[in-house]
């Protein structure tokens, strides 16, 4: 009876670990928002620098998580739980790992103005990214199958403003188009961050219902 209360504290400190790492990631993400908007080379800078705190959270977490299953053989609901969490930080460490890329061609877009739309549409991104990203721990937390399945539609509007992006040249002035193929760059990291957290959402349904998504 005492191991199976220390087991299930081992996994509500494993499951606190998570929330840690993802409040520290979605701050990552506000933060390069913030670094784009306003061509802040020195945030974007403390960004990347700061990558390593995420890293070990991913270490701990996976270190903590093989050593639950290792040692006390976890069957349904805690088994599913403790590899969703693994799953979740793998993901939430990526997301962190896209922000860096974006911070480094933040650095690289020194001396250039952006264009209003490119401002708005980015900005955008980001805090459709974001949202989705919220919603998607939301989902694990309240173990909320809806909300973790209505991050599909989430995803559709951060994928619209990317396809822009796309064809953006065509809108922009000669003295803008090596602006914009930049921009399309940083665009792509930002359409990653929200289908991370598409997988996230599919993860967390694998969590409640035992079926895997497809």
């Amino acid at each position: 009876m005492e191991g199976r209360k220390t087991f299930h504290q081992q996994l509500e400190d494993l499951y606190l670990d998570l929330l840690r790492m993802a409040n520290i990631t979605v701050d990552i993400i506000e933060k390069t928002r913030k670094a784009f908007a306003d061509l802040d080379a020195e945030l974007a800078r403390e960004i990347h620098d700061g990558d390593d705190v995420v890293d070990d959270y991913v270490i701990l977490i996976e270190e903590t998580g093989i050593e639950l299953l290792a040692l006390q053989a976890p069957v349904a609901i805690d088994l599913r739980t403790i590899i969703v969490i693994m799953r979740l930080a793998t993901h939430l460490e990526r997301v962190a790992d896209l922000c860096v890329n974006i911070s480094k061609a933040i650095i690289n877009l020194g001396g250039y103005n952006l264009s209003p739309w490119i401002s708005e549409n980015i900005d955008e991104m980001f805090q459709g990214a974001t949202r989705m990203l919220v919603t998607a721990v939301e989902s694990f937390k309240e173990r909320d199958e809806a909300k973790a399945e209505g991050l599909d539609k989430m995803d559709d509007t951060v994928d619209r403003i990317n396809r822009g992006f796309l064809t953006a040249t065509d809108r922009e002035s000669e003295e803008e188009v090596d602006l914009v193929i930049r921009v399309v760059m940083i665009a792509r990291f930002i359409e990653r961050i929200a289908d991370h957290a598409v997988d996230i959402g599919e993860d967390v349904r694998y969590m409640i219902t035992g079926q895997f998504v497809t």
